[in-house]
């Protein structure tokens, strides 16, 4: 069995025309050599410079190799909690800016009320007994309410309520009164 293997292994050459003179001749294959300019010392970029530049060769020719590619800006984060994000976003828009953003309107009490011509001011005390003069438009409260009508005798804060969803504000307008002089 293995000599007629051998024979068969043997007799191919025979069979498709090569002749024992041809098999003994060396093949000889040519490899073009890379021809590439050879720069002087002086005129020799550094070697950040050439990494960098074939970094940015290799992202072109990927480029041009890819049919698509995705660009992530100005799209949401589908890995990122939308929970964490509405969090966020509540917390930025939250930020106190005066001291009377800072305390809720229970924890002020109106003091005074002054009505002119030129416009309306009241005076309002906090917790600590510090006065603070406001007239219309004047932000108060935490939940971002706003003066809106100074009275004879009360003060009207609009403030924003979230509803059940979360999602819509609702306004609710508070009063708060002078104290009765008895």
């Amino acid at each position: 069995m293995i000599l007629s293997l051998l024979f068969s292994i043997s007799a191919i050459p025979i069979f498709l025309g090569i002749t024992t003179a041809q098999t003994e001749k060396k093949a000889i294959f040519k490899i073009p050599k890379d021809t590439k300019k050879i720069t002087e010392a002086s005129e020799k970029p550094t070697e950040g410079e050439t990494k960098a530049e074939e970094i940015e060769t290799q992202a072109k020719e990927d480029e041009a190799k890819v049919g698509y590619s995705y660009d992530p800006t100005n799209k949401v984060d589908p890995f990122k909690s939308f929970i964490v994000v509405k969090k966020e976003l509540e917390e930025e828009k939250e930020k106190p800016k005066t001291y009377l953003e800072t305390l809720d309107i229970s924890q002020v009490t109106l003091s005074a009320i002054v009505l002119t011509d030129k416009g309306n001011w009241a005076l309002v005390r906090d917790s600590r007994g510090d006065g603070h003069v406001i007239k219309p438009g004047t932000s108060i409260g935490r939940r971002g309410g706003q003066v809106i009508k100074i009275l004879e005798k009360e003060v009207i804060v609009r403030e924003y309520y979230a509803d059940i969803r979360g999602r819509e504000k609702i306004p609710r307008d508070t009063s708060m009164k002078l104290p009765s002089v008895d």
